[in-house]
Parts: structure tokens; sequence; C-alpha cells
């Protein structure tokens, strides 16, 4: 199903108990794991309207629970521990690489980077959220223009790359 946003339009993949995935169009790892035999366009579906909800109160500028969200068990280990650190950053603030290594006890903040950059649930695990070191804005799988767009959305504090 795709969902027409301010920062493009966003994929969104489910079957009948999981979501799969958020993308926006053209992003890096896109869809990735999913094959195009595997996917039909639908109208509606329980799953994916529970996501478009979240999605308009998240344009909107609410926050929203999102615990109740069936994600897919798909990822590494390793990716699913930095995700699930992902889901505990609050709205309007962020956190660097560093500082989720350190709370992670990775001994590298690449390897963070890794993880949050093939996070397939963009917006609603909010790899977003995640600054590089002094607070600067890194990259984003949809580009860091669509990143620096959602953190001023949320009113987050960043240091842009110029």
């Amino acid at each position: 199903m795709l969902y027409s946003s301010p920062i493009g339009s966003l994929s969104l993949v489910a079957d009948d108990q999981y979501l799969y995935g958020i993308w926006v169009q053209e992003q890096k790892h896109f869809e990735r794991g999913i094959g195009d035999d595997t996917i039909e366009a639908v109208v509606s579906h329980p799953i994916l309207d529970s996501v478009i909800a979240c999605l308009d109160a998240y344009f909107k500028g609410k926050s929203r629970d999102l615990s109740d969200l069936p994600l897919a068990p798909i990822g590494t280990d390793f990716e699913k521990r930095v995700w699930s650190y992902l889901q505990g950053i609050p709205y309007g603030q962020t956190v660097t690489y560093g500082q989720i290594a350190q709370d992670l006890q990775v001994p590298s903040a690449q390897a963070i980077g890794g993880a949050v950059g093939r996070n397939p649930w963009s917006i609603l695990v909010p790899c977003h959220r995640v600054l590089g070191v002094g607070k600067r804005l890194t990259g984003y799988a949809a580009g860091v223009e669509k990143k620096a767009w959602l953190l001023e959305h949320e009113g987050a504090d960043f240091k842009d790359i110029n």
C-alpha cells in the first residue's frame, strides 16, 4: 500500500500477521527481503489501517504509542536489539550512534550505524532520531534532507551537515 506523506510516498508492507516495513520509495534497503511476487496492492488492511492512523497522527505532530503494532520478527539478533532501542527514543529527542553503542555495550558505533540503516520500519521505529557526534546530521537511508525534515517536524535539536 502507498501512503502519501510530506517526505514522499511511503510503501507499507504487511501480511495477515505482521508489518514488514515502511519505506520511503527508492531508499536504500527498500523492501529488503521481500520478493515482488509476494506483494499485492490493497485498499484496506487491518494492520496497515493501524499504521496509517499512526502515520497520520505523527505528521499532525502527535506522538502515539506504537507498542501494539505487530512488527515482523526479521533481522539479526543484533539488529533486533538496536531496533528495540530505537523504539525507546521519545518524540522530539535524539541520541548519537556512540550513545547507543555505549548503552548496548557494543564496541563500535559503526556497527550501530549499520543496524540503524537497515531498519525496515521508517518513522515508526525512529532511526531518524539518531545523530552523529556533536548532534550532527548524518546518513539516513531515505536521504539526509528527509531526516532533517522529520527532526524539524518534531522540534528536535540537531546540527545540519553544512
